[in-house]
Protein backbone atom coordinates (compact mmCIF):
# COMPACT_ATOMS: atom_id res chain seq x y z
CA UNK A 1 0.00 0.00 0.00
CA UNK A 2 1.39 3.35 -0.29
CA UNK A 3 2.46 5.01 2.15
CA UNK A 4 1.49 7.98 4.06
CA UNK A 5 2.62 11.51 3.24
CA UNK A 6 4.91 13.22 6.19
CA UNK A 7 3.90 16.12 7.73
CA UNK A 8 5.11 18.56 9.89
CA UNK A 9 4.44 17.70 13.44
CA UNK A 10 5.02 19.00 17.06
CA UNK A 11 5.78 17.47 20.41
CA UNK A 12 2.83 18.28 22.22
CA UNK A 13 1.03 16.03 23.70
CA UNK A 14 -3.00 16.12 25.19
CA UNK A 15 -3.40 15.38 28.98
CA UNK A 16 -4.91 11.71 27.48
CA UNK A 17 -1.46 10.98 26.05
CA UNK A 18 0.38 11.88 29.22
CA UNK A 19 -1.80 9.99 31.19
CA UNK A 20 -1.60 6.40 28.88
CA UNK A 21 2.58 7.27 28.94
CA UNK A 22 3.00 7.92 32.59
CA UNK A 23 0.87 4.48 32.98
CA UNK A 24 3.13 2.83 30.35
CA UNK A 25 0.14 2.53 28.29
CA UNK A 26 1.71 3.46 25.23
CA UNK A 27 5.12 5.10 24.37
CA UNK A 28 5.86 8.49 22.84
CA UNK A 29 6.37 7.21 19.30
CA UNK A 30 3.12 5.26 19.45
CA UNK A 31 1.24 8.64 20.48
CA UNK A 32 2.69 10.71 17.62
CA UNK A 33 1.68 7.36 15.25
CA UNK A 34 -1.95 7.75 16.50
CA UNK A 35 -1.95 11.50 15.70
CA UNK A 36 -0.60 10.95 11.60
CA UNK A 37 3.08 10.60 11.71
CA UNK A 38 4.83 8.11 9.81
CA UNK A 39 7.16 5.45 12.08
CA UNK A 40 10.46 7.43 11.25
CA UNK A 41 9.02 10.91 12.13
CA UNK A 42 7.34 9.82 15.08
CA UNK A 43 11.09 8.80 16.10
CA UNK A 44 12.61 11.77 15.17
CA UNK A 45 10.07 13.47 17.38
CA UNK A 46 10.83 11.09 20.23
CA UNK A 47 14.54 11.88 19.59
CA UNK A 48 14.10 16.03 19.77
CA UNK A 49 11.59 15.89 22.59
CA UNK A 50 14.24 13.97 24.77
CA UNK A 51 16.87 15.75 23.78
CA UNK A 52 15.47 19.34 24.31
CA UNK A 53 13.96 17.86 28.14
CA UNK A 54 16.83 15.95 29.79
CA UNK A 55 17.66 19.38 31.32
CA UNK A 56 14.31 19.87 32.19
CA UNK A 57 13.88 16.55 33.79
CA UNK A 58 17.67 17.06 35.98
CA UNK A 59 16.19 20.20 37.77
CA UNK A 60 12.96 18.49 38.30
CA UNK A 61 14.94 15.58 39.70
CA UNK A 62 16.96 17.97 42.16
CA UNK A 63 13.69 20.02 43.39
CA UNK A 64 11.38 17.02 43.86
CA UNK A 65 13.72 15.00 45.75
CA UNK A 66 12.64 11.02 46.09
CA UNK A 67 9.28 11.94 45.80
CA UNK A 68 6.81 10.37 43.43
CA UNK A 69 3.38 10.92 43.08
CA UNK A 70 1.22 7.66 43.87
CA UNK A 71 -1.95 6.93 42.13
CA UNK A 72 -4.84 5.19 44.17
CA UNK A 73 -6.42 1.52 43.16
CA UNK A 74 -9.54 3.93 41.98
CA UNK A 75 -7.96 6.45 39.90
CA UNK A 76 -6.45 3.67 37.89
CA UNK A 77 -9.79 1.70 37.49
CA UNK A 78 -11.49 4.97 36.44
CA UNK A 79 -8.52 5.91 34.07
CA UNK A 80 -8.62 1.96 32.48
CA UNK A 81 -12.33 2.37 31.56
CA UNK A 82 -12.31 5.68 30.45
CA UNK A 83 -9.27 4.72 27.95
CA UNK A 84 -11.41 2.12 27.05
CA UNK A 85 -13.87 3.85 26.32
CA UNK A 86 -11.73 5.90 23.98
CA UNK A 87 -10.68 2.74 22.23
CA UNK A 88 -14.27 1.72 22.05
CA UNK A 89 -15.05 4.80 20.16
CA UNK A 90 -11.86 5.07 17.56
CA UNK A 91 -12.61 1.14 16.67
CA UNK A 92 -16.19 1.79 15.68
CA UNK A 93 -15.31 5.34 13.71
CA UNK A 94 -15.62 4.74 10.34
CA UNK A 95 -12.33 5.75 8.17
CA UNK A 96 -11.79 6.09 4.30
CA UNK A 97 -8.33 7.21 4.04
CA UNK A 98 -8.87 7.88 0.10
CA UNK A 99 -11.16 9.49 -2.29
CA UNK A 100 -14.10 7.42 -3.53
CA UNK A 101 -15.32 7.49 -7.35
CA UNK A 102 -19.14 7.79 -7.55
CA UNK A 103 -21.99 8.47 -10.63
CA UNK A 104 -24.81 10.36 -10.27
CA UNK A 105 -26.89 7.51 -9.04
CA UNK A 106 -24.62 6.72 -6.07
CA UNK A 107 -25.47 10.41 -4.65
CA UNK A 108 -27.99 9.84 -2.07
CA UNK A 109 -26.30 6.95 -1.00
CA UNK A 110 -22.61 7.59 -0.93
CA UNK A 111 -23.49 11.58 0.41
CA UNK A 112 -26.53 12.55 1.90
CA UNK A 113 -26.64 9.40 3.64
CA UNK A 114 -23.34 8.85 4.46
CA UNK A 115 -23.22 12.54 6.04
CA UNK A 116 -26.80 11.92 8.21
CA UNK A 117 -24.95 10.57 11.59
CA UNK A 118 -22.44 13.70 11.94
CA UNK A 119 -19.34 12.28 9.18
CA UNK A 120 -18.33 15.34 6.67
CA UNK A 121 -18.76 14.06 3.63
CA UNK A 122 -16.68 16.57 0.87
CA UNK A 123 -17.46 16.14 -2.83
CA UNK A 124 -14.99 17.20 -5.50
CA UNK A 125 -16.93 18.34 -8.87
CA UNK A 126 -14.07 17.00 -11.27
CA UNK A 127 -13.30 18.32 -14.59
CA UNK A 128 -14.75 16.30 -17.87
CA UNK A 129 -13.55 16.48 -21.03
CA UNK A 130 -14.17 19.66 -21.91
CA UNK A 131 -11.21 22.24 -21.18
CA UNK A 132 -10.96 26.12 -20.63
CA UNK A 133 -7.31 26.39 -20.87
CA UNK A 134 -4.44 24.25 -20.32
CA UNK A 135 -3.82 26.55 -17.27
CA UNK A 136 -7.58 26.11 -15.84
CA UNK A 137 -6.44 21.89 -16.34
CA UNK A 138 -3.71 22.04 -14.49
CA UNK A 139 -5.37 24.22 -11.51
CA UNK A 140 -8.21 21.24 -11.18
CA UNK A 141 -5.23 18.43 -11.66
CA UNK A 142 -3.52 20.18 -8.57
CA UNK A 143 -7.00 20.61 -6.63
CA UNK A 144 -7.84 16.51 -7.10
CA UNK A 145 -4.02 16.00 -5.91
CA UNK A 146 -4.04 18.13 -2.96
CA UNK A 147 -7.45 15.79 -1.82
CA UNK A 148 -6.30 12.82 -2.12
CA UNK A 149 -3.33 13.88 -0.24
CA UNK A 150 -6.15 15.22 2.77
CA UNK A 151 -8.08 12.12 1.96
CA UNK A 152 -4.87 10.35 3.44
CA UNK A 153 -4.13 12.47 6.14
CA UNK A 154 -8.18 13.38 7.82
CA UNK A 155 -9.37 9.60 7.39
CA UNK A 156 -12.67 10.25 9.21
CA UNK A 157 -13.36 12.69 6.39
CA UNK A 158 -15.35 10.93 3.66
CA UNK A 159 -13.61 12.78 0.37
CA UNK A 160 -15.64 12.04 -3.01
CA UNK A 161 -15.37 12.42 -6.63
CA UNK A 162 -18.12 12.74 -8.93
CA UNK A 163 -17.74 14.25 -12.60
CA UNK A 164 -19.46 18.38 -12.68
CA UNK A 165 -21.49 17.21 -15.41
CA UNK A 166 -22.92 13.30 -13.99
CA UNK A 167 -23.70 15.79 -10.93
CA UNK A 168 -25.37 18.59 -12.39
CA UNK A 169 -25.88 18.89 -16.11
CA UNK A 170 -24.87 22.04 -17.50
CA UNK A 171 -22.41 22.78 -14.64
CA UNK A 172 -20.16 25.87 -15.74
CA UNK A 173 -16.88 24.92 -16.13
CA UNK A 174 -15.61 28.25 -15.10
CA UNK A 175 -17.20 27.34 -11.23
CA UNK A 176 -14.03 24.61 -11.22
CA UNK A 177 -12.94 23.40 -9.13
CA UNK A 178 -16.07 23.06 -6.96
CA UNK A 179 -16.38 21.55 -3.33
CA UNK A 180 -19.37 20.21 -1.77
CA UNK A 181 -19.45 20.01 2.06
CA UNK A 182 -22.25 17.83 3.71
CA UNK A 183 -23.19 16.81 6.64
CA UNK A 184 -26.53 15.63 8.70
CA UNK A 185 -27.76 14.80 5.12
CA UNK A 186 -27.58 18.64 4.00
CA UNK A 187 -25.03 20.28 2.36
CA UNK A 188 -23.37 22.88 4.82
CA UNK A 189 -20.61 24.75 3.06
CA UNK A 190 -19.25 24.80 -0.94
CA UNK A 191 -15.90 26.37 -2.10
CA UNK A 192 -16.77 27.36 -5.94
CA UNK A 193 -13.24 28.52 -7.54
CA UNK A 194 -9.97 28.12 -6.98
CA UNK A 195 -9.34 31.46 -4.60
CA UNK A 196 -12.12 30.23 -2.40
CA UNK A 197 -9.74 26.84 -2.77
CA UNK A 198 -6.63 28.29 -1.32
CA UNK A 199 -5.96 30.51 -4.95
CA UNK A 200 -3.40 29.17 -7.37
CA UNK A 201 -0.59 28.41 -4.95
CA UNK A 202 -2.54 25.87 -3.59
CA UNK A 203 -1.36 23.20 -1.67
CA UNK A 204 -2.37 21.09 1.01
CA UNK A 205 -1.87 22.72 4.04
CA UNK A 206 -3.60 25.79 2.23
CA UNK A 207 -6.60 23.93 1.60
CA UNK A 208 -6.22 22.33 5.13
CA UNK A 209 -6.33 26.00 6.98
CA UNK A 210 -9.77 26.52 5.07
CA UNK A 211 -11.59 23.14 5.94
CA UNK A 212 -10.27 23.96 9.54
CA UNK A 213 -11.84 27.49 9.76
CA UNK A 214 -15.24 25.72 8.37
CA UNK A 215 -15.08 23.32 11.44
CA UNK A 216 -14.72 20.24 9.13
CA UNK A 217 -11.19 19.06 10.02
CA UNK A 218 -8.88 20.01 13.15
CA UNK A 219 -5.43 21.28 12.20
CA UNK A 220 -2.03 22.10 13.78
CA UNK A 221 -1.64 25.20 11.53
CA UNK A 222 -1.29 28.28 13.90
CA UNK A 223 -2.37 30.71 10.86
CA UNK A 224 -3.09 30.73 6.82
CA UNK A 225 0.29 29.06 5.05
CA UNK A 226 1.77 30.87 2.26
CA UNK A 227 1.36 29.63 -1.21
CA UNK A 228 3.93 27.98 -3.67
CA UNK A 229 4.40 31.12 -5.03
CA UNK A 230 3.16 34.23 -6.10
CA UNK A 231 2.03 34.04 -9.26
CA UNK A 232 -1.60 35.87 -9.62
CA UNK A 233 -4.23 34.36 -8.33
CA UNK A 234 -6.43 32.25 -11.11
CA UNK A 235 -9.88 33.97 -11.18
CA UNK A 236 -13.51 32.60 -12.18
CA UNK A 237 -15.20 34.00 -14.60
CA UNK A 238 -18.49 33.00 -13.40
CA UNK A 239 -21.03 35.48 -12.39
CA UNK A 240 -23.37 33.02 -11.46
CA UNK A 241 -22.37 31.00 -8.48
CA UNK A 242 -19.62 33.08 -6.06
CA UNK A 243 -18.57 32.03 -2.73
CA UNK A 244 -21.19 33.91 -0.88
CA UNK A 245 -23.73 31.62 -2.97
CA UNK A 246 -26.61 31.40 -0.89
CA UNK A 247 -30.51 30.13 -1.19
CA UNK A 248 -31.69 33.82 -1.59
CA UNK A 249 -29.60 33.99 -4.36
CA UNK A 250 -30.87 30.45 -5.72
CA UNK A 251 -34.29 31.98 -5.47
CA UNK A 252 -33.96 35.11 -7.64
CA UNK A 253 -32.00 33.11 -10.32
CA UNK A 254 -34.71 30.34 -10.40
CA UNK A 255 -36.91 33.09 -10.58
CA UNK A 256 -34.80 35.14 -13.59
CA UNK A 257 -35.09 31.18 -15.35
CA UNK A 258 -31.38 31.03 -15.21
CA UNK A 259 -31.66 27.62 -13.11
CA UNK A 260 -34.09 25.30 -13.98
CA UNK A 261 -35.41 22.62 -11.31
CA UNK A 262 -33.78 23.93 -8.39
CA UNK A 263 -35.99 22.26 -5.51
CA UNK A 264 -35.08 24.86 -3.19
CA UNK A 265 -33.66 22.68 -0.80
CA UNK A 266 -30.55 23.74 -0.09
CA UNK A 267 -29.79 19.88 0.94
CA UNK A 268 -30.07 17.98 -2.18
CA UNK A 269 -27.76 19.00 -5.43
CA UNK A 270 -28.54 21.55 -8.72
CA UNK A 271 -30.37 19.71 -11.12
CA UNK A 272 -29.82 21.41 -14.13
CA UNK A 273 -28.32 25.18 -14.71
CA UNK A 274 -29.83 26.79 -17.88
CA UNK A 275 -27.59 29.07 -18.84
CA UNK A 276 -24.47 31.23 -17.84
CA UNK A 277 -24.31 34.81 -17.76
Amino acid sequence: SKDKPSYGFSTATTEFDDALMSRGVVTFEQAMIAKGASPQEARRLSDMKFNNSVEGRQVDQQSTGNNHEVTSDDDDDEFIRTYRHELKKDKNAIKYGDVIHISRPDWNREVNEASRSGTWVIVNLTRHTSSLSARHDEICDIVEETIRELAVKFEQVKFVFISSTSAIENWPAENLPTLFCYRYGKMQHQLIGINALGGSGLNVDRLEWRLARLGIVETDLEEDPLPHNKSAEFRSHSKVFTDDFCDDDLTELTEAGIVNGWSGDKSSIPVRVVNHM
